[in-house]
């Protein structure tokens, strides 16, 4: 049996009509369809701040459109950037992560422990960008396979490399987590 529907009426100035009616929804075309989608979103959102995969569905909903028009001008151009697709579908990981942990950490211990949560949340998104860090690097030994112009990449290259060899040359303190990793990959640690 179909939810039952409660009439409810809203009271809206000429603007924000104008902008509910101009307002793109998919599988919704009338006002209710609208503001019913719009409630479901937000709700979502709301309840997607504490688990990973409900935020990840939510981050992936709001950049789908972003990524659905970049994917159809490529195809209709003949042309693809690994660098752009791979960033946009980063970003939904990147958040939810962020949101997920932060959210998850503050309700199971509390205010006493904040900054150790925020740490936790803080190594949580570093791996994310160190991931993404690691990837654009290996999309620069072969730039012209992965970006719409090689520039995307090459450009600011010289400048990483300069950095990275001047953490090659004084590296930061010592962790026993940066020994371990180095150990066995043919450095001299």
């Amino acid at each position: 049996m179909p939810d039952k529907m409660t009439p409810l009426s809203v009271r809206m100035s000429a603007e924000d009509m104008a902008m509910l009616s101009a307002l793109k929804i998919p599988d919704a075309v009338t006002p209710s369809e609208k503001i019913r989608s719009l409630v479901r979103t937000a709700h979502r959102q709301q309840q997607g701040r504490s688990d990973y995969a409900e935020a990840l569905r939510v981050e992936e909903d709001r950049i789908a459109p972003l990524l659905h028009r970049v994917r159809a001008l490529e195809a209709s151009h003949r042309v693809h950037s690994e660098l752009l697709v791979h960033l946009l579908g980063w970003l939904p990981d990147m958040m939810a992560t962020a949101m997920s942990s932060l959210e998850r950490f503050e309700k199971e211990d509390g205010a006493e422990k904040a900054a150790e949560n925020l740490a936790k949340t803080e190594a949580a998104v570093a791996k994310r960008i160190f991931g993404l860090m690691l990837t654009v690097l290996q999309f620069s030994l072969t730039p012209k396979t992965h970006c719409y112009r090689e520039e995307a990449i090459t450009a600011r290259l010289p400048e990483i490399l300069e950095i990275a060899g001047l953490l090659e040359a004084k590296p930061a303190k010592e962790t026993s987590t940066r020994k371990r990793t180095t150990k066995g990959k043919g450095n001299k640690s």
